[in-house]
């Protein structure tokens, strides 16, 4: 080693070759163990988050209008990897996607969600109107200024009851009017470890989502979409990383190349 030292003590020009040569090695074992490191990772994450979106279950709450809203996770994945592995998916998350795979057939689906829901009336006391006609026997029954229900039924066979007759009813008209608000959303705060999720807003308090099962293809990140000022800046410099490098390497091999002809 010290024989080494001395030589490179006596011969400056060698010692800089042996200097670069040496950062360059050093610097392409740093990057490719670097990026080994983050695609295992990289990897990992995408795993974790897929098996969270697979079990999650869904998320009903009240928003600060009163509004109920059912919230899930989105599953993220090549269309075909998911279907292969099936053993996984229930039947709605099976059928949405194979919807998607359909779908992209003619044209490439970014989100897309398969929500079931249904229309649920418990304990309802009517409180509308009520019109009794004695002379045909029947009570109507009507209700047009409630927000979440409207409807017309008409009972036969009423006042006074006849014993040997059985009184039936007519639904002149049902109707549950609702809003459905439907969005995806980034969720880095309110969901750890998972960026998107789906959710399903109702103004009718009637309409009851049961279950919710939503795609995103996988290259969609947030940072493509609304990116801080260093992923911008990360951007840029993988979109010039070519002309770094020649400018960074020409530099270097010049400044290297100058000192060894003045020397």
């Amino acid at each position: 080693m010290k024989g080494i030292l001395e030589f490179l003590a006596k011969n400056n020009r060698w010692a800089i070759v042996l200097v670069v040569l040496l950062l360059i090695i050093s610097s392409g074992i740093y990057n490719f163990q670097r990026n080994k490191i983050d695609r295992l990772d990289d990897k990992y994450k995408s795993e974790v988050k897929l098996k969270n979106a697979l079990t999650d279950s869904i998320h009903t709450y009240q928003d600060k209008e009163g509004k109920w809203v059912a919230e899930k996770l989105t599953i993220q994945g090549r269309i075909d990897n998911l279907l292969e592995d099936s053993t996984r998916l229930t039947n709605s998350q099976r059928s949405l996607l194979n919807q998607v795979k359909n779908a992209n057939e003619k044209n490439t689906v970014i989100t897309a969600a398969l929500v079931r829901a249904e229309f649920i009336i418990d304990s309802l006391m009517h409180n509308g109107g009520v019109v009794v006609d004695t002379t045909n026997k029947t009570v109507e029954f009507t209700e047009f200024n409630n927000p979440d229900i409207n409807y017309d039924f008409k009972a036969f066979g009423v006042l006074p009851y006849p014993i040997n007759s059985k009184p039936s009813l007519l639904i002149k008209n049902l109707t549950l009017p609702n809003e459905q608000f439907i969005k995806f959303q980034w969720d880095d705060d309110k969901r750890t470890d998972y960026p998107i999720s789906f959710s399903v807003t109702n103004s009718n308090k009637y309409v009851k989502v049961y279950d919710v099962n939503s795609y995103a293809i996988p290259a969609l990140q947030k940072s493509d979409i609304d990116p801080t000022g260093w992923e911008k800046f990360g951007a840029w410099m993988n979109k010039n990383q070519k002309y770094l490098k020649w400018f960074g390497g020409g530099a270097l091999a010049g400044g290297a190349a100058g000192y060894l002809i003045f020397k």
